[in-house]
């Protein structure tokens, strides 16, 4: 046998700007508390631990992201004041969109019971119908 060894492809090391923005985007589409060494790991590398944990406090003194301490735990989540909120207009017309759709589900939902229960009938007369030509046969 013969050992075939994958080489290890690191991807590029981000630094400055570029990698605060890459840490920004992430806690940003994530929207979820994580701490620096969590951040470092699901970035696959891509900057270093102890890089993160700088920009996350620079972050943080920006107003982009939010410190929480527990215990000896830092956790950076992103500030939720900084994320838009959907007017309550765009809401009442999403729902009664939503309102609309449930219905027009639920006379599709019945139709096609409807049209079930039919076939259904159609196949028992069917089968009846055969059973009584063999019985006659």
């Amino acid at each position: 046998m013969s050992s075939k060894s994958k080489p290890d492809v690191k991807p590029p090391v981000l630094k400055g700007k570029e990698a605060e923005d890459k840490v920004l985007e992430y806690m940003k589409s994530m929207n979820r508390p994580y701490g620096a060494v969590d951040v470092a790991a699901n970035l696959k590398g891509a900057i270093p631990k102890a890089t993160v944990q700088k920009i996350l406090v620079a972050l943080t003194e920006k107003d982009f992201l939010v410190q929480k301490t527990y215990g000896k735990t830092t956790f950076f989540v992103f500030n939720q004041s900084n994320i838009e909120s959907v007017p309550a207009s765009e809401i009442a017309t999403i729902e009664a969109q939503q309102k609309t759709v449930d219905e027009e589900n639920k006379a599709i939902a019945s139709e096609l019971k409807t049209i079930q229960s039919g076939i259904s009938l159609d196949i028992h007369a069917y089968i009846d119908h055969d059973l009584l030509l063999l019985q006659n046969s």
